[in-house]
């Protein structure tokens, strides 16, 4: 171990090599052992992650790899003017490389704070919030290890819905600024590194001394400059077309944006694109998207590549190209750097003496167009084509709950945040069998309920029920599988309704046994437009335990092709309008327990072809308001079994065609006034009046046993 002390002691303090790497622990948890950085490989560009690969040289050959685990290192590259480059990074990756006489290497491999992000993968729903508050609700599970800023110029409107699915919190961010159109880069500093969010490139700041040389026969003896410089040019579409559909907008919306880079005599080619549903919301922000989608294109148009030893150079800052042949307008010589690789070396334990050594390679655009790093450049947008099942929540005494649109809310088997109410999700819309212009089918998936949810697209954000499954609390609506040939509706009453509060519609099918059931809670209601036909083949049975209206517009007719029997327990009104004809076709019987009434309001008229018989137990009264009349074809004998008594108010006249017989069994009498005739059984006739006069306009004969006149 003296002999490694005295190894790394004499590189320390060897004055040939004047170190331009350096290493420090921003935490102060170095280990004990001595470590020296001899290499720096830097990778770090626009919204990607930097990595920092690091040759260390140990006194110890058996240090604990874990030990410098996630620890936070300082690599300090010391520039031409001696102020330093900082690259500060965790360590994610340790390992033992090599020994080498009493020198230990070791590799070291550095990232962002943000790298963190990829080991915690979520699902998660985030509502009507906007990407900055969405990056800030991630950021806060990782305690006090983000640094970060926030430079954005736009809006940053809240979304309806944002859906985190089996996918790394890395992953998830990285995709939604993507497609935001933003971009991120790092500071670093002597104690760590910020992360700083971006939406307009062109505002970015330029590097420390804002100029750099091109200088052909650059070395490391010379200033520090560019050395190579060229440039590449793509052809790209001349045009982008977005077309999004909104059911609350329900026709496509198509937007166009050309471009505005000049390439020449080429193919025009536009790039059209099918935004998915809700991919902008109205023309305006469609013209952003797609403004923001060309300039992904275009940012990729032209781009420059640079080598050189400027130790300045930093991903997503601007620099300013000077002392270059093809050279133009301050604006055209600016250039905003993308990405960056370094390559360093303090040429520890070399013989030969070589000096430190740093260089880098570089991409850049020009910085008067807009950089857009463009969806899936840092990223993988998940996917899901399968089907996945969710719980209908909403409001706390709630069982139904809807909008205008008929859409419910629902909580996923994955959310761990959701508290099974209304905030658990945004309104998802429910496929019917039929949807039309305010006709269709409607069934409301009810609270508790599990429902089948399929994504438009295949996108995660953009969840649509399709249907609904039975499980253990929700079981079907008949036993089964006692009753497997039963299909059709059970609806359920609400609030608090149960198992035998339902409307439903039931089909049985075992043969012999097949039935039609339809069952109506409360009322039902049954509207013909035109005509209803029903055909029964064998019985009708129809009991209503209250009242029953039948309203009839028109006329009716009723056949019954045997008997009709009709009870009614208490009183029956029958009303006719105008007439009424019965017709029967053999005989009638009418039986009336008690009283009988007929009320006419003019003429009656009773037809009978042969005979009719009237019995009448005790009493027979007729009321005639004026006159009637009774014409009898042949005979007429009225037979009275004790008394018949007429009475005429005025006048009787009583006139027969031939022969007037009166018979009386014991006694006749007839009385007018003062004046009588009475006639009895035994003979006797007897006349009285005031005064008798009798005259003949023959002969008058009075004969008798005896006469006597007085």
């Amino acid at each position: 171990m003296r002999k490694t002390l005295q190894g790394l002691e004499q590189l320390l303090s060897d004055y040939q090599h004047a170190r331009i790497l350096r290493l420090t622990f921003p935490h102060n948890d170095a280990p004990l052992s001595e470590l020296l950085v001899n290499k720096l490989d830097a990778s770090e560009g626009l919204s990607r992650d930097f990595e920092f690969t690091v040759e260390l040289l140990a006194d110890n050959a058996t240090l604990e790899l874990k030990d410098l685990q996630g620890k936070l290192l300082c690599v300090e590259l010391v520039r031409q003017d001696g102020s330093l480059r900082y690259f500060t990074g965790y360590v994610f990756s340790f390992r033992f490389v090599r020994t080498d006489g009493d020198i230990a290497f070791y590799e070291a491999r550095l990232g962002p704070w943000l790298k963190y992000l990829s080991l915690r993968t979520n699902c998660m729903l985030f509502h009507g919030v906007g990407l900055y508050e969405q990056t800030r609700r991630i950021f806060e599970h990782y305690s006090a290890l983000p640094d970060w800023e926030f430079r954005h110029h736009g809006e940053d409107l809240p979304v309806t819905e944002a859906c985190q699915f089996n996918e790394s919190d890395h992953n998830y961010l990285s995709r939604r600024w993507e497609a935001a159109g933003w971009h991120y880069a790092y500071e670093h500093t002597a104690n760590g590194h910020k992360l700083v969010l971006g939406d307009d490139s062109t505002l970015a700041e330029a590097i420390d001394g804002v100029e750099i040389a091109f200088q052909r026969h650059a070395g490391s003896q010379e200033e520090d400059g560019i050395h190579e410089w060229s440039a590449e040019r793509h052809i790209m579409p001349a045009s982008v077309t977005l077309t999004s559909y909104d059911f609350k907008s329900p026709w496509p919306k198509t937007v166009e944006v050309p471009t505005r880079n000049n390439q020449g005599l080429v193919l025009r080619k536009e790039a059209y694109e099918y935004a998915g549903a809700y991919g902008f919301k109205d023309r305006q922000d469609g013209d952003l998207l797609a403004t923001q989608r060309m300039e992904e294109f275009e940012q990729a148009g032209k781009f420059f590549e640079a080598a050189g030893n400027n130790r300045n150079v930093v991903p997503g800052r601007w620099f300013r190209l000077t002392g270059h042949f093809d050279g133009g307008s301050k604006e055209e010589c600016e250039f905003l750097i993308i990405d960056t690789h370094h390559s360093a070396t303090n040429n520890y334990h070399v013989n030969n003496g070589i000096a430190p050594h740093y260089e880098n390679r570089f991409t850049c655009i020009r910085k008067l167009i807009p950089w857009r790093p463009g969806r899936g450049f840092n990223s993988v947008e998940p996917k899901i084509y399968g089907l996945q099942t969710a719980t209908i929540v909403g409001p706390k005494g709630e069982e139904i709950y809807t909008d205008e649109y008929g859409r419910v809310k629902v909580q996923f088997h994955w959310d761990r945040d959701g508290e099974f109410d209304e905030g658990s999700s945004a309104w998802l819309r429910v496929a019917t069998a039929w949807a039309g212009s305010n006709f269709g089918a409607t069934f409301i998936p009810r609270i508790g309920c599990e429902v089948i949810v399929q994504f438009l697209d295949g996108n995660p954000d953009r969840g649509l029920i399709t249907g609904m499954v039975p499980n253990a609390a929700n079981m079907p609506a008949w036993e089964l599988p006692a009753n497997k040939t039963q299909s059709g509706i059970l609806t359920r009453s609400t609030p608090k309704g149960g198992y035998d509060h339902a409307n439903a519609l039931r089909f049985e099918d075992r043969k012999g046994q097949e039935q039609l059931w339809l069952h109506a809670e409360r009322d039902q209601l049954t509207e013909v437009e035109h005509d209803e036909d029903k055909w029964v083949g064998h019985d009708r049975r129809k009991t209503v335990d209250r009242d029953e209206t039948t309203h009839i517009g028109h006329d009716r007719t009723e056949t019954v092709d045997n008997n009709e029997t009709i009870t009614v327990h208490n009183n029956r009104t029958e009303t006719v309008d105008n007439n009424e004809t019965i017709s029967i076709g053999s005989n009638r019987t009418k039986t009336i327990g008690k009283n009988r009434k007929d009320q006419i309001g003019k003429n009656w008229s009773t037809h009978v072809a042969r005979m009719k018989t009237e019995t009448i137990g005790m009493a027979y009264m007729q009321n005639v308001g004026m006159g009637r009349m009774e014409n009898v074809g042949l005979a007429y004998n009225l037979n009275v079994g004790t008394v018949m008594a007429t009475v005429v108010g005025i006048n009787q006249i009583t006139k027969v065609g031939n022969t007037l017989s009166i018979t009386a069994g014991e006694e006749l009498s007839i009385s007018v006034g003062k004046a009588s005739l009475r006639m009895t059984a035994d003979g006797k006739i007897s006349i009285n009046g005031a005064e008798i006069g009798i005259e003949a306009s023959g002969p008058m004969q009075l004969s008798g046993k005896d006469v006597d006149i007085n």
